[in-house]
């Protein structure tokens, strides 16, 4: 599963470089959103791992993630640190 999110990190590096090489379209933008929004999403359930807590990665946070981009992300984490 690591292995798949670091595959979808270094995509999202090779979008932002290209996106800030060139004029973007809307599609690089909603790319680099949702898939900013996915990293950032696996990235604190790792940090979150260390002291025992851990953000489902599913389809319902997936679809989150990807309409609000790191707000989601935010707004996961918040609600499973305070239990919802």
């Amino acid at each position: 599963m690591t292995l798949i999110f670091m595959g979808l990190l270094v995509i999202l590096m090779v979008l932002v470089v290209k996106s800030s090489l060139s004029q973007t379209g809307l599609w690089l933008k909603v790319a680099i959103h949702i898939l900013g929004g996915v990293v950032g999403l696996w990235l604190v359930d790792l940090m979150l791992s260390v002291v025992g807590l851990s953000v489902p990665i599913n389809v319902f946070t997936i679809l989150v993630v990807g309409l609000l981009g790191f707000p989601g992300v935010g707004m996961l984490t918040l609600m499973q640190v305070i239990g919802l």
